[in-house]
């Protein structure tokens, strides 16, 4: 009787393995939802044509997507909420396991993945495929920089706003409170508009 085993890391003995890192200037909390997000990978991946996934991600979970014309069928070996995530599955006779990693840098990301191929395609043509998921790996790290800085640049733009409405409504209460400290009369109206309000039917 044999027993499936579930993967921890990536296959190091693979025909295939590449490794690829890149420093993100945006929080690791947003690189990580944007990350996991599987379904919105197309509105950033331009590699990927279609992602569905439809239960929550956890290890066991599979997802589908469709990148170059290939369907692949992914499934979750492991998740470490916002530092990890272990994922693989065959496609076109080619075994792959993918991990990434995420870590905090400040209020940057190092974000960090390894991806292993084997199986008969593989060896067949180690190089080329090599090339091909070097090159793939690339892409998808600076498509994830790009819109991760996008995003976290807006979410620092928000902010300042927030800042700025705030010290304004506090200084306008400020300086209101200077006025009437100035002409108690000033809360005549005030007052009377208030109990106006109090006795109307």
């Amino acid at each position: 009787m044999s027993t499936i085993t579930t993967p921890e890391t990536i296959d190091e003995a693979a025909a295939v393995v590449v490794r690829r890192e890149v420093r993100i200037a945006a929080p690791v909390d947003l690189v990580w939802r944007l990350h996991t997000d599987i379904a919105r990978w197309p509105a950033w991946q331009t590699d990927i044509e279609a992602a569905q996934l439809d239960e929550p991600l956890r290890a066991g979970t599979t997802f589908t997507w469709r990148t170059h014309g290939l369907e692949v069928a992914s499934t979750v070996h492991a998740v470490d909420a916002p530092r990890r995530i272990l994922w693989g599955g065959p496609a076109q006779g080619i075994d792959g396991l993918h991990e990434w990693t995420f870590t905090a840098d400040g209020d940057a990301t190092i974000v960090r993945t390894a991806e292993s191929w084997d199986g008969d395609p593989v060896r067949a043509d180690s190089d080329n495929l090599r090339t091909a998921l070097e090159s793939s790996l690339g892409a998808w790290l600076e498509l994830m920089r790009v819109t991760a800085e996008t995003k976290a640049a807006k979410r620092a733009a928000r902010s300042r706003r927030r800042r700025r409405a705030k010290l304004l409504a506090w200084s306008s209460l400020g300086l209101s409170a200077l006025f009437v400290l100035a002409e108690p009369l000033l809360l005549v109206p005030l007052v009377g508009f208030v109990l106006a309000l109090s006795l109307w039917d």
